[in-house]
């Protein structure tokens, strides 16, 4: 099991890696490593690639939209026997351009679906509502460094992730 997730992480980075991102101007594939806090007490990792679309520009705000972000989270500790797979969409706010038009701040806010594995003697899965809230600085056209908040919820089952993240876009 921890080898076929791996296989599906390991594929989705490279098909991003290795497309042509820019299918139109306004569009960009983004590839993301969270490091924090993966649950209560736990420190962990996430992997992601997501697919942006520009909506609007203005001479005030950047507004993208997040059509489709895919992560595997895991805790560093034992990764393959609780692990994440989020599939979210949102949006993106970036502001205008400073320090020399190399810098603009950014905000997200994506929600969607998380799968939870467990593997205790067999794979048992839990399916959870996920909350995404962001902010960071743009460094320049294709880096990026930021915050991450990550909300999961399934009736009376909770959590709450912390990440550090770092992206690369293009």
């Amino acid at each position: 099991m921890k080898a076929i997730k791996f296989l599906i992480a390991a594929m989705a980075v490279s098909f991003a890696m290795s497309a042509n991102a820019k299918v139109f101007d306004e569009n960009y594939f983004a590839v993301n490593l969270n490091v924090g806090s993966y649950a209560p007490s736990t420190a962990g990792f996430g992997l992601g690639v997501g697919f942006q679309t520009e909506l609007l520009t203005t001479n005030w705000v950047t507004l993208n939209w997040d059509v489709l972000h895919f992560q595997w989270s895991a805790p560093f500790n034992s990764p393959g026997d609780f692990d994440d797979l989020s599939f979210k969409t949102g949006l993106r706010a970036f502001s205008p351009t400073f320090a020399n038009d190399h810098l603009r701040a950014y905000t997200n806010l994506d929600m969607g679906y998380v799968l939870g594995l467990a593997n205790f003697d067999g794979v048992t899965t839990s399916h959870f509502f996920g909350l995404t809230y962001g902010i960071g600085l743009q460094l320049n056209k294709k880096w990026s460094l930021g915050y991450s908040l990550e909300f999961v919820k399934n009736g009376d089952v909770k959590g709450k992730s912390h990440y550090a993240s770092l992206a690369y876009t293009f």
